[in-house]
């Protein structure tokens, strides 16, 4: 398999499928490393939502290295950058961008806060 250096998002998606990729992380930056494997490769070109993977063979690993996105509420890292800007591009005009500023903990708290205050607005009206 070869990788598209400029498609890769370091979104993870093919490491749940091949233990060929390992992954690194830490507060600033994701680093995966891509060991040739050629047993899984259709199934990975399928996973990649970027596109990234080719079946052209390569026997030289290549490790991508990327910056992470720390949540606007919380501050702990949950995305690269370029996995956010990847899903900022699909959005719709009226979608709200700053969502894809938190991380899913903190989305599904701000979730559960609209939600309650929408129970206890029904419930004052009744």
């Amino acid at each position: 398999m070869k990788i598209d250096e400029k498609k890769c998002i370091g979104c993870r998606a093919c490491s749940a499928i091949s233990s060929s990729i390992s992954i690194s992380e830490d507060a600033e930056m994701r680093s995966i490393t891509f060991h040739p494997h050629e047993d899984l490769t259709d199934r990975l070109i399928e996973t990649c939502p970027t596109g990234a993977i080719s079946s052209a063979l390569t026997t030289e690993s290549i490790t991508l290295a990327f910056r992470m996105k720390r949540c606007s509420i919380c501050g702990e890292p949950f995305a690269t950058e370029r996995e956010i800007e990847h899903v900022a591009a699909l959005m719709p005009a009226r979608f709200q961008k700053s969502w894809l500023d938190l991380c899913p903990n903190c989305r599904r708290d701000g979730q559960r806060r609209s939600h309650a205050r929408q129970c206890i607005l029904v419930r004052g009206r009744r």
